[in-house]
């Protein structure tokens, strides 16, 4: 039971380290993507102008005006395409790798489950002996019992609310 717990908590710390740092890149990349962005916009638009002013004195302001207005919004279906292309293959196998770690951990708490439940199908037969049942006899293992949830109350006071009770029917 304690290994189970040690490993839970070293899951849970690990992942909570791997969470912390993906967090921390996703907001960098937040960051410098917002920077570049911003930057694209005003360069764009400084483009936009200059081409608007070098074709207006070619075609005219009206013309000038459809010719870079068509131009954007060809750019800016491109861009829209590619935003809403399918995941490629590296997102897919980083997925893919993300769920089969998922399923390697939860194997390995079954396991550590099916060997708890292992142990207390032992404990379970501590209360049952050969005197078990038998009217006016008491059961020898019952002072081994008691031993043992005494320590464990004595460990955690969270379990000691739990254990008192049980003690007080045993005793």
């Amino acid at each position: 039971m304690i290994d189970t717990t040690v490993k839970l908590r070293r899951l849970a710390e690990v992942e909570l380290m791997r969470a912390e740092i993906e967090a921390r890149k996703v907001a960098r990349r937040i960051l410098w993507t917002g920077i570049a962005v911003l930057v694209g916009l005003l360069a764009l638009a400084m483009l936009a102008f200059a081409l608007f002013i070098a074709l207006s004195n070619a075609y005219g302001q009206l013309n000038a005006a459809l010719i870079v207005g068509g131009g954007l919004a060809v750019m800016a279906a491109a861009a829209l395409a590619f935003a809403l292309q399918a995941p490629g293959r590296t997102a897919k196998l980083e997925s893919e790798i993300l769920a089969r770690s998922i399923d390697d951990a939860r194997e390995d708490l079954r396991e550590d489950l099916e060997a708890l439940e292992k142990r207390f199908a032992g404990l379970s037969h501590l209360l049952q002996g050969p005197q078990a049942g038998a009217p006016g006899t008491a059961n020898p293992n019952i002072a081994i019992i008691t031993l043992v949830l005494n320590t464990l109350s004595a460990l955690s006071p969270t379990l000691r609310r739990y254990i008192e009770p049980i003690l007080k029917i045993i005793g």
